[in-house]
């Protein structure tokens, strides 16, 4: 995501572009629709954060290689899904697209003695045990 849309200054693909955009000046429908639509500006990110993402140490480096799993592990739920994996032609964002029935996962307030805490039990635990739970 390095081209930014002329419309909205979101940030893009060269292959998200307008099916008739040229690539020597793209343009995008995803967001904003070419200005038909007003996107409120996002707050600036702590600078302790946005070093994560725009630092080169081993530490953002390592952030960025986990950002997934960092973000998985703070949900309360997961969502079971079957996700339908065909694109759907059309404006504005790209829709998830599912098949069947839409099922919330939550654990128990206090895992099995088997299984590893999940979920909202991670937020009951010690902090640092919790950190190290959310890690593994």
């Amino acid at each position: 995501m390095d081209i930014l849309c002329p419309s909205c200054s979101a940030l893009h693909r060269l292959d998200e572009r307008l099916t008739n955009s040229p690539k020597c000046q793209p343009l995008f429908g995803t967001y904003c629709l070419q200005e038909k639509k007003r996107l409120p500006l996002l707050d600036a990110l702590p600078p302790a954060i946005q070093s994560l993402f725009d630092d080169d140490s081993a530490q953002a480096c390592s952030f960025r290689k986990h950002i997934r799993q960092y973000n998985a592990s703070n949900i309360f739920i997961t969502h079971g899904v079957t996700i339908v994996n065909q694109v759907i032609n059309g404006r504005g964002t790209l829709p998830f697209s599912i098949n069947g029935e839409l099922r919330h996962r939550s654990g128990a307030l206090l895992p099995d003695q088997d299984k590893r805490a999940c979920y909202a039990q991670l937020y009951i635990y010690d902090s640092s045990e919790a950190l190290n739970e959310r890690a593994e």
